[in-house]
């Protein structure tokens, strides 16, 4: 059973390290206040927007490891299998508006660079339904690096994002400062994302944008 890497998701996301990050948490914990007064704190002052005009997120390839029919779940790994990661953002449409209910479902190798194929378990797999507010968030590890023709495939998530009314997407989520980036013909700049580490886990924001589908 995989233990979750956090308590609840609503005590610390990687929106709430923006915030805190931005307006200088990291001098409020070192003066005393710990992480939560920080957060609370600093949350009412910030609001992250999502990208710039709600440009459409760019689609990336699906790749040959996608099984469909993942569970619905948040916790995708224990954090003993690797170093754990949490994953957080919001899901838009092109007006900025979010779209609570959209269908996430991600997918990535293990700590290794190996992809679960077959185990009824649906390893390092899952899907969740964006919250009211059109957010959504789980805790996974990063993915390794695993051989693709001569080189090595930088660590990344897949995405498949659907929405009733929006243009389904299906995508990649990077990391910046993976070294094999500059060498992967797959990359876009627009889905390579920072990570800030807190203790022993990494945590990053991925907002989405879904495009508008052609009337009926």
């Amino acid at each position: 059973m995989t233990k979750p890497i956090s308590k609840k998701p609503a005590e610390l996301t990687r929106r709430d390290v923006l915030i805190q990050t931005t307006l200088g948490t990291a001098g409020l914990v070192v003066a005393g206040l710990g992480i939560s007064e920080a957060r609370a704190t600093n949350a009412s002052v910030l609001k992250r927007q999502p990208t710039p005009q709600c440009v459409e997120t760019e689609d990336n390839i699906l790749g040959p490891f996608y099984r469909d029919g993942a569970p619905f779940r948040t916790i995708l790994a224990s954090p003993d299998e690797g170093q754990p990661l949490v994953i957080d953002g919001t899901v838009y449409g092109p007006d900025c508006a979010p779209l609570p209910g959209a269908l996430v479902d991600v997918w990535h190798a293990n700590d290794s660079g190996v992809y679960d194929l077959t185990s009824p378990d649906y390893l390092w797999r899952g899907r969740m339904l964006a919250m009211d507010d059109g957010s959504y968030h789980f805790e996974t590890i990063l993915p390794g690096w695993y051989r693709s023709g001569p080189d090595f495939r930088p660590r990344h998530i897949h995405y498949k994002v659907s929405q009733d009314g929006f243009l389904p997407l299906t995508t990649q989520l990077y990391f910046e400062g993976d070294p094999y980036i500059k060498i992967d013909p797959y990359v876009r700049a627009s889905l390579i994302i920072p990570l800030t580490q807190i203790d022993d886990v990494w945590y990053g924001t991925f907002d989405i944008v879904l495009g508008q589908a052609p009337a009926r």
